[in-house]
Formats: structure tokens, sequence, C-alpha cells
């Protein structure tokens, strides 16, 4: 209180001397004069610190440029916020409005209060960009930006509880009313949002044990989820399909269900089955052998990994042989190409021995004293039954359509010369 009153009294003063020096009332000159230096004020900030800030962008240290873009802007609105709120002030206590002034100090509190909010979000946007991407003369390492995220955003949350609180006090509401408010309702906000609370949780959870980070492959067969990571938020975590449309998920299901990660895998399993012809049996042992050498000796199979090619089972049609390794090339399109190229050895393997890929077939088995040559033979037989007695059927009924009812005679005989 005594300071506000030693500042009234200051500008009374000073609007008395330059209302005598320069003959116009003194609560026009002294705002004007305010604003003026407000705009000086302005300038010189404008000029100053985009020249600093152009400077500290190839600064080793993380911190400056942050700092400096984060209060660039608020600073320069909170000198002429600043400016306006006491030229108005001083204009009401020249009319005599003692409310204005009352009006104004808590509304420039308030606004300060926004103005360092503004400025913090700004900072904490422009160092999380710093802690993924360092400057390039900067010895630190970079940290990944699911950290970046979750450290910026745990500050900021923290900053805005505590200027929402201030603003509260500046209000004239009491801390002990706050808390005892805050104690019933959080009860009452409990019970009606405890969904959005365990989400709150769960991604707080994400962010600190990491089980997968923004750009990762995640899928989980229980919830049908698969895509990429494309943000993790407080409540909900943005997974891009490969169908196309992006998939919100509540950060809550992550701690109920079971999530890999096939991004961070260090190998690909390779895991195909052979079949192989009955009649080719005894070159199955040679061609396993040469599919184990062909393994052993290809770049792209990883040797610390188990490699097994063996037979295992006598299928319904086929000798089956199981191909078991791991490729070095964890990515989806690459590992595929080189499957390809595997398979495809594979069959020029079979092929060298002189056996072939096995196809479903079925086997005939003929009754006893009949094979096949005399079935055939039989077959063909009534064939040409069929055929003959067709012919005989077609001449009869022909002669029975055209035969004239009397016998030849030598007419008829002449005729049918003549004609042939």
């Amino acid at each position: 209180m005594e300071i506000s009153d030693s500042a009234t009294h200051l500008f009374s003063q000073s609007q008395e001397a330059l209302g005598q020096w320069l003959h116009i009332p003194g609560w026009i000159v002294l705002p004007a004069l305010i604003l003026l230096a407000a705009v000086i004020i302005d300038l010189v900030l404008y000029f100053t610190l985009n020249r600093m800030e152009r400077r500290l962008r190839d600064s080793p240290r993380r911190w400056d440029d942050p700092i400096l873009h984060g209060l660039r802007l608020p600073l320069r609105w909170w000198v002429w916020i600043t400016a306006l709120m006491v030229g108005l002030s001083i204009v009401g206590a020249h009319f005599q409005i003692e409310r204005l002034t009352t009006v104004f100090s808590r509304l420039g509190a308030l606004i300060t209060l926004l103005l360092v909010g503004w400025g913090g979000i700004r900072l904490f946007r422009r160092l999380e960009q710093r802690l993924v991407f360092p400057p390039v003369n900067c010895h630190a390492k970079p940290v990944d930006p699911t950290s970046a995220s979750a450290l910026t955003k745990i500050v900021g949350a923290v900053l805005i509880v505590t200027l929402l609180l201030i603003g509260l006090q500046i209000l004239g509401v009491s801390m002990s009313s706050i808390l005892a408010m805050g104690g019933f309702g959080g009860l009452v906000i409990g019970f009606a949002a405890r969904d959005v609370i365990a989400n709150f949780f769960g991604g707080m959870v994400v962010h600190l044990d990491k089980p997968f980070v923004v750009g990762d492959w995640i899928r989980s067969p229980e919830r049908q989820i698969e895509g990429i990571v494309e943000d993790i938020g407080w409540r909900l975590t943005t997974v891009r399909t490969f169908a196309g449309p992006p998939l919100y998920v509540p950060n809550a299901w992550f701690s109920q269900i079971s999530v890999e990660t096939p991004t961070r895998m260090v190998s690909r399993r390779l895991w195909e089955t052979i079949g192989i012809r009955y009649q080719d049996i005894g070159k199955i042992e040679n061609i396993t052998h040469d599919i184990r050498d062909l393994l052993q000796q290809h770049e792209e199979i990883n040797q610390d990994e188990l490699i097994t090619v063996n037979f295992v089972t006598y299928g319904q049609y086929s000798l089956d042989i199981m191909i078991y390794a791991f490729t070095r090339e964890t990515d989806w399109q690459r590992f595929h190409e080189i499957k390809q190229g595997i398979l495809l050895k594979i069959r020029d393997i079979i092929d060298q021995h002189d056996a072939c890929l096995a196809l479903p077939t079925s086997r005939l088995y003929l009754p006893e004293g009949l094979d096949r040559e005399d079935g055939e033979r039989g077959g063909n037989q009534i064939d040409r039954e069929r055929e003959s007695g067709d012919d005989d059927g077609a001449s009869r009924s022909s002669g029975g359509r055209h035969r004239p009812s009397r016998a030849p005679g030598p007419a008829d005989d002449s005729e049918g010369e003549g004609d042939a």
C-alpha cells in the first residue's frame, strides 16, 4: 500500500511540474510522454533482441536462443500494455475515478501473468527443438523426441498451474479456500473423470517407461492396433495405420495390453516349409545339406542366430523340409526382397538334384487281376463297339428311310453305273 501511495504522489508531482513548464494540463502531457517512452523502448527492444537472437542461434549452448525467443514478443507487449494502463490510470485519477486505478492494477497483473505463460510456452517449444536437434557445435547428445516432449509438457503444466493459483490469489481468492475447494472438487472430479485421469497417468507411464517412441512401428493383437506412432499425448496416442487412416488410442489401454515394437527388432525371422515329392526321398539329405550351406554362406543371413534346415515330417503328399533363419535386415520391403532371392536359389538347388517340388496328388488302386493295360484295352474295345453300334444304327435308320419297296432290276444297275 505504501508503494502505491508513493507512486501516486510521484505522478502527481510530475504532472504539476509538466503542466507549469509546458502550459498544458499535466494529465494530458504525462500519458503522452509515457506512450512516447513506450515507442522508444519498443524500437530499442525490437532491434536489440532480433540482433541478439540471430547471433545466439549459432551459440553452442541450448538455452540461450530459447530464452531470448520466449521473452522477445511478450516483453514488447508488456511494455505497451503497461504504458497504456499507467496512462489510463492517470486520466482516471484526474477525473477522480478511484475505482479505475484498482481495476487497472489487477488487470495489469493478470495480463502480466498471461504474458509470462505465453513466454513460457514459446520458451519450451523452442527448447524442445533444441533438445532434439542441438546446435552444430554443441557437444551434448541429442534427446529423443518422446523424452523432450514429456519434459516440456511436465514443466509447462507446472507453470500453468502455478500461474493459475497466483491469478486466483490476485482476484482475492484465499489459498485456504482454494485448497479446501480443491480437496472436495478433487473427489468429485475423480469420480466424474476417472477415465481421463487414467489416460493421463497412462500417458505419463508411456513417457517414462518408453515402450515406444514417436516414429516406431507398434502392434497389439489384443486390440488390433498396428501402425506408426505419430504423437504421444497426455490422453491419446495417435497411430497412423498402414491402411492410411489415423487411429487414436487411449493411453490407459497401454497399461492393460501387450504391445510389440517391431521397429526395435535386431533381425527378422525367415521361416518356410518346402515340400519335396515322395519319389525324391533318396535325394532329400543332399538337398537339405546344400540349402544349409546356402544359408550359412549368405551375407544377409545373421550367422549369430539359429540356422536350421531339416527334413521334419512326412506330409500328406510331400516330404516337408523346414527352413529357419534370421536376416540382418529388418526393413519389411528389403526383407522380402532377400527372402525372394533365397527361395529362388532353393529352387535351383532342387533342380540340380533332379528333384521336384511336391503338388497335391491322388493314387488310383485297380482290383486284382485287372491291370492298367487290360483296362485300357477293354475301355478302347467298348468305345469301338459303341462307335460301330452307332454306325449300324445310323445305316439301318438311313436304309429304312430311302430303300425302295421293290427289288432292284437292270434299270437300277444301269442308273447306278452311270452315277458312278
